[in-house]
């Protein structure tokens, strides 16, 4: 690089900056086609020269990716020599920037993580909250490295903000954080127990954390604290046993994957991926217009049975013919509620929608009570409704008992969108 320029970036002259650029044009793209090099904004964001920086940003914005030849980009310099103002002078022009990775894959949350640098990894995670996804070459998360380092305020708020997050999607990231595994296998908690860490353990046992995961050699963090004979610890022992930890053979009793694709298939398990094909072949659209037409001929049917031909309160069908009617109304009726039940997505959405369901269904049922003219259609009434509700629970066990086995074969029996960006896991 120009020792000009250089001189002008230790000092941040702006002006300085533009003389030489009028005398050589392209002296900012000589720099940049150099792969590993110390650019002006990696000089001036070490001397903490927040205008310079920001000037040269924004005539050459690749500078703030660019990497120097101890693998540190700008924003890594900015924090190595603590000129928080600056970082945050990057974040606000591009947030992107706390998910730059340097040596050894490690970005500016990582560094401010491994500090104990609290407001900076507050600032990082509003600024850019996918950046809590980003892993290391040695595949450790922020989270990773604030146990790693005894940060243990920074794991207070990075698991904080797992749980407040409410994104789209949030459940299933804080799940996937906060179990995610290392290149030995370790989670965070693994970790904590390896390291002694009682406070991060007593943190992380009452999160969603998986406390029965296994590491590379199939460990769970029961039988790493009791194969730890230097430092046994029978509090952090009884801690685990409370919350349900479990030894690694006590968790080794299911069949290999192997031995489950060569079985023959259940009866439950061909109900489950029938229906779940099914679900997943329809679109989005799709999926909305069956949904009108089934509250539609759902409501129809409830008015129906509220207003039947009637005369002075009383019903002037037959039986026979009100038996006919019945039979129609209510076929239509539940088989609306049914298609609803599995248009409805999986998850805590479809529990909220289910209970008002029900409620409706009752209503519907009390309807036909007050308007039945025999007692064996009254008794049916009630019988109809009772055995679709067995069946639904019958189904929906199903769905709970096989949901993990189906996983394990790429077929989910939620649709769960993928999270967009970049290299995260």
């Amino acid at each position: 690089m120009n020792d000009s320029l250089k001189a002008a970036a230790q000092v941040g002259d702006i002006d300085l900056l533009y003389k030489l650029i009028q005398m050589e044009p392209y002296l900012l793209e000589h720099t940049d086609l150099i792969p590993f090099v110390d650019t002006p904004l990696h000089i001036a964001a070490a001397a903490g020269h927040a205008s310079f920086s920001t000037e040269i940003l924004r005539l050459k914005p690749s500078f703030a990716w660019k990497l120097n030849q101890y693998g540190l980009s700008p924003m890594h310099l900015a924090l190595q020599n603590k000129h928080y103002r600056m970082v945050y002078r990057f974040v606000d022009i591009n947030k992107e920037l706390v998910r730059v990775k340097g040596r050894e894959g490690l970005t500016p949350l990582h560094f401010a993580t491994q500090s104990g640098k609290l407001d900076v990894v507050v600032k990082f995670l509003s600024a850019c909250p996918s950046s809590i996804e980003d892993v290391t070459v040695k595949s450790e998360t922020a989270l990773h490295i604030a146990v790693k380092y005894n940060q243990f305020q920074a794991l207070e708020v990075l698991v904080g903000w797992l749980q407040r997050n409410c994104q789209k999607h949030a459940k299933d990231q804080e799940k996937h954080v906060l179990n995610w595994k290392d290149e030995a296998g370790h989670t965070i908690l693994h970790l904590s127990v390896l390291r002694g860490f009682s406070q991060a353990v007593r943190l992380l046992i009452e999160s969603n954390i998986d406390i029965n995961a296994k590491n590379i050699d199939d460990s769970t963090v029961l039988d790493i604290v009791e194969t730890q004979t230097h430092s046994y610890s029978p509090e952090m022992k009884n801690m685990l046993v409370q919350r349900g930890a479990l030894r690694g053979f006590s968790l080794a009793t299911s069949p290999l994957l192997e031995q489950e694709l060569r079985a023959k298939i259940t009866l439950d398990e061909r109900i489950a991926i029938c229906v779940t094909r099914l679900r997943r072949r329809i679109s989005n659209d799709t999926r909305n217009a069956l949904l009108i037409v089934a509250i539609f001929f759902a409501t129809s049917t409830y008015e129906a049975a509220l207003n039947p031909p009637e005369s002075v309160g009383k019903v002037v069908m037959q039986v026979q013919a009100f038996f006919w009617f019945w039979a129609f109304n209510t076929c239509s009726f539940y088989m609306s509620i049914l298609m609803i039940c599995l248009l409805m997505p999986r998850g805590r959405i479809s529990v909220i929608v289910t209970s008002p369901l029900l409620i409706f269904s009752g209503c519907y049922v009390f309807s036909m009570l007050l308007i039945s003219p025999s007692l064996s259609l009254t008794i049916a009434t009630w019988i109809v409704p009772c055995i679709l509700i067995v069946l639904y629970c019958w189904g929906a066990s199903i769905y709970v008992r096989l949901a993990k086995k189906l996983k394990m074969y790429g077929c989910k029996l939620e649709d769960k969108s993928k999270f967009a960006g970049g290299n995260r896991w």
